[in-house]
This record gives structure tokens, C-alpha cells and sequence, in this order.
């Protein structure tokens, strides 16, 4: 029991996340650096500079988080009641990808396979279905409905990881099922984001396994970074295949970041689809810091809540209607300023946080997500908290995606997810009770 307690409040578990998102953040900015859209940049030492001083305040906050927080190790909910919101999780991966893959012309197994092969085509039929229901004012219910309940899904993928050694043979089959179905209707409609949360979930899982005081062998050890290494390869070499299937269908004759790549060795060795792919890929997380370079040219204007969280906006003007309000925001005006499309390209998430922040003030922001990033992390392996466990979720998201965008806010999911986990919390204090295994 000490030996198990001394690893669980070890300095090395409480620090171990900020240290691998610190070492993600500086490579996808060097990844920038030594391509050709550095050149283009004019404000560099502002851009270094405020750079520099997000994520270096995002590792104080955090540091402060672990320095000033002690958490008594107890169980907060039970083993039983994980197991009923795992198959909880696992009903709701099966209702949201039937009804996504239904909902975007999914007949029968043959024609999602092929469209499954062609991801290309796929990501443009997307489109070309939104565009139908704007004229038509069409809603989904069903979707709807899940929607409220995203909290649910936010949570089955870590709780699947941390209790698969205690879940029955027939539970696991089923979970697995799921999460198959759920990736692919993501699939089905050419876009990475079911198969990158679902990376992500079971990241947040396999890290949480590795600090928690788990005596593991050499071997199991290996196992599971070995299993590590084959989900992100595998992740990586999904990205490139589908950037490559993109770039042939809207005919992309350059790179964003490493602009003309067709006399590359990839192009050379290959095809250029797959080195449009690759280069694609490796600019999905490092592009936006170009983006942002634009947006600290512009002036501030309030936006309403409309950067903070797009989501909300979208709320809004749905059931309050007015004027909207994300044309106020960063990136939009820099589009128009620019040229730098706002829904095409990144910018960063911190564009969006300035949107009603200012600059300076996102970078006090910041400070504020590294103290709650690690406060949420220290009482997820301290106790058996549900809510822990969903909100460093959402958190991991967040930091993935803060060199792209304001992932988390900006889908409606993620609001709800975080929405309900604010409600859940107030409530669980309210009725002042206890769940201990």
C-alpha cells in the first residue's frame, strides 16, 4: 500500500501530462518554423513572443496546480457503476454511428464500404448534404437527442480502459463493436474527428494506467506501448490517406505550409497524392500558427462569447436570432483582411479566446486552463471520479487541438459535454453524497 501510494503522489505522475503536451506544442511550432510559410510571417518576434507566452503560462498554471493541491486517495464511485456507464457508452457509440451513417445516405453495408475507400468523395458528399439541409431547413431529432446526452460518450472510452481488466469477456466484444461502428460513420463522411476523439479517450485511459500505481510487468509494459505505437500509426497513416483522397478531389495543386511538394521524394517514389497526403498531414497541427501571425495584425473587437465558444454562438442565433456575432471574431475579420479562410484553415485556438479576451488577456487564460488541467488530472488519479475522468477528456482534446483551433467550444458536443459536467457537479454538491466502492 506505501509503495502504491508513493507512486500515485509522485511529483513525476502529477507533472507527466504537461510535460508531453509542452514537448507536442514545440514540435508542431518547430514543424512550422522550418517550413516555407515562415517566410511569409511579418511579425515574427510578436508571433514568437505571444507563442511562447501561452503555452509558457499554460505550464505555470499548471505547476501551480500540482504545487498547491493535496487530494486524500479515496474512491469516489463504485466498480459497478462504471460497468453500467460502459455499457452505457457502448449503446450510445452504436445509436450516434447508425444514425450518422443513416443520416448522410447510408443504405446498405456495400455502399458505406466503398464510400469507406474513397474518403475524398466521402468528405464531399458532406458538404454537398449540409449545404441540402440549409435549404431545406432539415433537423435531425435523433441527433438532437444525442447531443444532450454527449456526456455519456465522453466518458466510456477511459472508463472501458481503466476497468478492462474487470469487465466480462462478452462486455468487452461489445465495446469494441461500438467503437467500430462509431469510427466508422465518422469515416463515412471522410473526417478524422470520431477516430481522433477516440484516440484521444483512450490516451487520457492508457495514462492514467501508467501512473495509478499499477504493478506492471516488463512485459505488459511493452505490450502496451507497443499497442500505443500501432493505434497512432495507424491514426497517421489514416490522415494520409485521407489528406491524399482530399487533395485529388478539390484538386490542392500546393501545401500550405510546404507549398509546392510535387518534386519532392514522397511525389518522386510514390505519387503526388500520397505526398499531398503526408505533407498535408504533418501541416494539420503546425499551419495555424501562420494563421495566427494574421490575427495579431488585427484590431480588437468584442464578440459576444462568439470566440470563446462558436458553440454557444450557434445556440444563440438559433433561439434568439439578432445579429450574429462571428464575423466580430479574429479569424473572421482576418479572412476578410487576409484572404486566410476562418473554416478552412487554422489560426490557433488563441485567436478565438482573444475574440473576447484580448491577446493579453489569453494569456492569463491560459494560466487559468493549466491550473484547472492540473487540479482535474491530480483528483482523476487520486479518486475514482467520473467527472474528473470526462473533464481531463475534454482537456486533452483542448490541448491536441490548441494549435489548430478552439476544438472543445466550438463543436456543440463538447459544449454540451462540458455544460454537463458543470450541472452534474453543482448537483453531486447540492445532494452532498458519496458513491465508495
Amino acid at each position: 500500500m506505501s509503495e502504491n501510494k508513493e507512486t500515485f503522489y509522485s511529483y513525476k505522475a502529477k507533472i507527466f501530462p504537461i510535460k508531453f503536451f509542452m514537448l507536442y506544442f514545440v514540435s508542431t511550432f518547430i514543424i512550422f518554423l522550418v517550413s516555407d510559410a515562415a517566410s511569409e510571417i511579418l511579425n515574427f518576434y510578436d508571433l514568437l513572443f505571444y507563442v511562447i507566452s501561452f503555452y509558457s503560462f499554460l505550464f505555470l498554471g499548471y505547476w501551480l496546480g500540482v504545487k498547491s493541491k493535496k487530494v486524500a486517495r479515496k474512491d469516489l464511485y463504485s466498480v459497478k457503476l462504471q460497468k453500467k456507464m460502459i455499457v452505457m457508452g457502448a449503446i450510445y457509440f452504436i445509436a450516434w454511428g447508425v444514425n450518422l451513417i443513416v443520416d448522410f445516405g447510408g443504405t446498405d453495408f456495400s455502399q458505406v464500404l466503398r464510400t469507406l475507400i474513397s474518403p475524398g468523395e466521402a468528405y464531399q458528399n458532406k458538404f454537398d448534404i449540409f449545404e441540402g439541409r440549409e435549404l431545406s431547413g432539415h433537423v435531425n431529432r435523433v441527433t438532437q437527442i444525442l447531443l444532450l446526452l454527449s456526456f455519456v460518450s465522453s466518458i466510456f472510452i477511459i472508463l472501458l480502459v481503466l476497468n478492462w481488466r474487470r469487465i466480462s469477456f462478452s462486455l468487452k466484444i461489445f465495446s469494441i463493436f461500438s467503437i467500430l461502428i462509431y469510427v466508422i460513420s465518422y469515416l463515412f463522411i471522410g473526417t478524422q474527428k470520431g477516430m481522433g476523439d477516440v484516440i484521444i479517450y483512450f490516451l487520457v485511459g492508457i495514462f492514467l494506467l501508467l501512473v495509478n500505481g499499477y504493478k506492471l510487468s516488463v512485459k505488459k509494459k511493452f505490450f502496451i506501448i507497443t499497442l500505443i505505437f500501432i493505434v497512432f500509426s495507424s491514426m497517421f497513416v489514416y490522415m494520409v490517406i485521407n489528406q491524399g483522397s482530399r487533395a485529388t478531389v478539390f484538386g490542392q495543386n500546393s501545401n500550405v505550409l510546404f507549398k509546392d511538394i510535387h518534386n519532392t521524394a514522397i511525389s518522386k517514389y510514390f505519387n503526388e497524392e500520397a505526398a499531398f497526403g503526408f505533407y498535408n498531414t504533418i501541416s494539420y497541427p503546425s499551419h495555424g500558427y501562420l494563421g495566427l501571425s494574421y490575427n495579431l495584425q488585427q484590431n480588437f473587437e468584442f464578440s459576444s462569447g462568439a470566440g470563446l465558444s462558436p458553440a454557444y454562438e450557434s445556440y444563440r442565433a438559433q433561439y434568439f436570432g439578432g445579429t450574429g456575432n462571428l464575423p466580430m471574431t479574429y479569424p473572421f475579420r482576418t479572412e476578410v483582411a487576409t484572404g486566410w479562410p476562418a473554416g478552412m484553415y487554422w489560426a490557433t485556438a488563441f485567436p478565438w479566446f482573444a475574440s473576447d479576451l484580448t491577446f493579453p488577456g489569453t494569456i492569463i487564460f491560459m494560466f487559468i486552463i493549466g491550473f484547472i488541467f492540473a487540479r482535474t488530472w491530480i483528483r482523476a488519479i487520486a479518486q475514482k471520479d467520473i467527472l474528473a475522468y470526462s473533464l481531463l477528456g475534454q482537456i486533452f482534446i483542448m490541448m491536441f487541438y490548441l494549435p489548430a483551433n478552439n476544438q472543445v467550444f466550438m463543436q456543440r458536443q463538447g459544449f454540451l459535454i462540458i455544460f454537463s459536467i458543470i450541472i452534474l457537479a453543482v448537483f453531486r454538491e447540492l445532494r452532498k453524497k458519496k458513491y465508495y466502492v
